[in-house]
């Protein structure tokens, strides 16, 4: 009697495995999610927006099943100073500009692709840009990680005028502020310094964000 009571046990315990297993099968899985850990921001050239912003996250479950049809959201409004275009030139993506987030949906291999068309408005002290990982990133209403917002055009949503010298110049002003602001960490690197005006010089010089947003930037 004994032995059959331990396995009823032990199959009522596996069911119950097997059940709690099934309810989080389709969850996203923080753990198991490629995400990014920076986010490029960047302009656009003859209303082609800069492929140096692209990049992919992957929605997956605990199991490792990747989940097609994840409402995917990057959530920008800790970036006091960064602002999405309206137009994110990808009818696939919203904008939704009182909550600063854009949004859409994976595929079949739960996969989705952004690149985030915006810029920053640079404002001095005390009301400057934040640090790390003010982009919160979320599947299914699921923060699955956070990531920093690196802006290319750093006054462009004071002047819609893309990329060009002053944007360097607001890079420069940042690194010699001794504070870390993530909009100027243009190598990821976590530290500001000559590379990253470097990469703000290239992205001047070969065009590819010479525009800003071809209508307007959110509030």
């Amino acid at each position: 009697m004994t032995g059959l009571i331990r396995k009823a046990t032990l199959l009522a315990v596996c069911g119950l495995m097997v059940m709690a297993a099934t309810a989080l099968a389709g969850i996203p899985d923080p753990s198991k999610c490629d995400k990014p850990t920076f986010i490029d921001v960047v302009g656009t050239a003859v209303g082609v927006p800069d492929s140096r912003g692209t990049f992919t996250i992957v929605v997956r479950d605990m199991g490792n099943n990747p989940i097609a049809s994840s409402q995917v959201i990057l959530d920008f409004l800790a970036c006091v100073e960064t602002r999405l275009c309206q137009e994110q030139y990808d009818t696939t993506k919203v904008v939704d500009c009182p909550t600063a987030t854009l949004r859409g949906f994976t595929n079949g291999s739960g996969q989705i692709t952004f690149t985030v068309v915006g810029a920053a408005k640079n404002n001095p002290a005390p009301v400057a840009g934040p640090g790390a990982n003010c982009v919160n990133m979320l599947a299914d209403g699921v923060s699955i990680g956070l990531a920093t917002a690196a802006v290319y055009d750093q006054n462009g949503a004071i002047t819609n005028n893309g990329v060009e010298l002053t944007d360097m110049i607001c890079v420069l002003k940042d690194w010699g502020s001794g504070l870390y602001y993530g909009r100027s960490d243009l190598d990821h690197d976590t530290v500001l310094g000559l590379p990253d005006m470097i990469k703000d010089l290239k992205c001047g010089g070969d065009g590819t964000s010479t525009n800003g947003c071809a209508t307007t930037y959110c509030p």
